[in-house]
Parts: structure tokens; C-alpha cells; sequence
């Protein structure tokens, strides 16, 4: 494996339900297994040498540690750059919750904004900012990674790496998505 993948840690109580910066639930049962699932496909696409970064929540933590675990690597390292964006007032409120309370934030969410200043949480600059810098330290490395985050900080990598183009993309809980050392170089 010459490149990076990023893994989107596996579900939580809260996965697809409730806003999730900083909040810290643990993987729920379905999660750790998925988990576990994701750590067994990636087994033989990891060389001895990868190493494992991830993001300082358990959620995050958790999901490295099964792919630790399953291909024998060394513990994880944890880098906060990786955490999610801070979504500040938004935190633990469902997505309904979120029209209510805030509509024009809502609105603009569902019209694809990603570039957001959350509330009494992170701005879309500090939030970019932060993801760059955690980028550029794992993409000039040169040694095969992984990388255990969220789907606003993967969504932000990917941008930067060039692939794909469309910075809408979410990845599922549980899933991985690799960027090739070539790509991974193109960072601003």
C-alpha cells in the first residue's frame, strides 16, 4: 500500500441521528462489529510498516484499535487536527431539531453548504486550517497510513487531495477510502 486511507470510525447511538463534534459516545454494538468487519477486509492491504493516526475520540479510537489489533500493528497515534468540526450550540441536536432552531443553517446544509460556521462552534476557515495541516503532516510522511476520522475532516482531505473532485462526499461509518501517494502530494 502505497498510499493513504481514511477510515471513517463506526457508529455510534448517535451515527445518522444527532449532531456529533465533540461529544464522545462510545461505537455501539453494530459499530464495533462493523469495525471489526472493516479491520478483517483490510488485513492483507496493510504493510508491517502502516502506521495508524486517528482522531483523539473514542469513537475514532475505538475503530483504529480493531484495525491495530487485527493486522498487528504498532498503537495507534493520536492527532486532535483529525477531530471532528466543533459544531458548537448545534451539538446533540437531530437534524429536525437543527430546522427548528436553526433554519437558515438547515437551509443551507441541505443545499450542500459544507463551508459552515457552526454556532458558538468552529468556523469553516479555522476548521479547513486545522485539517490541512493534519493532511500535510501524514501525506509528506511517505509511509503507508491510515487514517481513523470523521466524515467532515475525511471530506476536507479528500478535497484537498484532488479525489474526487466533489466535496460533497460522506463516507458511511466504517468504510475506508484510499488516495494514492501521487494524489495525496497534491496538497495546497
Amino acid at each position: 500500500m502505497s498510499a493513504i486511507m481514511l477510515v471513517r470510525h463506526a457508529s455510534t447511538s448517535w451515527s445518522g441521528r444527532r449532531y456529533c463534534g465533540r461529544s464522545d459516545p462510545p461505537l455501539s454494538d453494530a459499530g464495533r462489529r462493523a469495525a471489526a468487519t472493516l479491520a478483517a477486509t483490510l488485513i492483507g492491504e496493510l504493510p508491517r510498516d502502516t502506521r495508524i493516526v486517528t482522531s483523539p475520540s473514542r469513537r475514532a479510537r475505538q475503530t483504529a484499535d480493531a484495525i491495530a489489533l487485527a493486522a498487528e500493528l504498532a498503537t495507534p497515534e493520536i492527532d486532535a487536527r483529525w477531530m471532528e468540526v466543533d459544531v458548537g450550540a448545534v451539538e446533540g441536536r437531530t437534524f429536525e431539531t437543527l430546522a427548528t432552531e436553526y433554519p437558515d443553517l438547515a437551509s443551507a446544509i441541505l443545499a450542500g453548504a459544507t463551508a459552515v460556521d457552526w454556532p458558538g462552534g468552529e468556523t469553516a476557515i479555522a476548521f479547513a486550517t486545522r485539517v490541512a495541516t493534519a493532511w500535510l503532516a501524514v501525506a509528506t510522511t511517505w509511509r503507508p497510513t491510515v487514517v481513523v476520522s470523521h466524515a467532515g475532516p475525511i471530506r476536507l482531505a479528500l478535497t484537498l487531495a484532488g479525489c474526487p473532485p466533489d466535496d460533497s462526499v460522506v463516507l458511511a461509518p466504517a468504510t475506508a477510502i484510499r488516495v494514492p501517494m501521487g494524489l495525496a502530494l497534491r496538497t495546497p
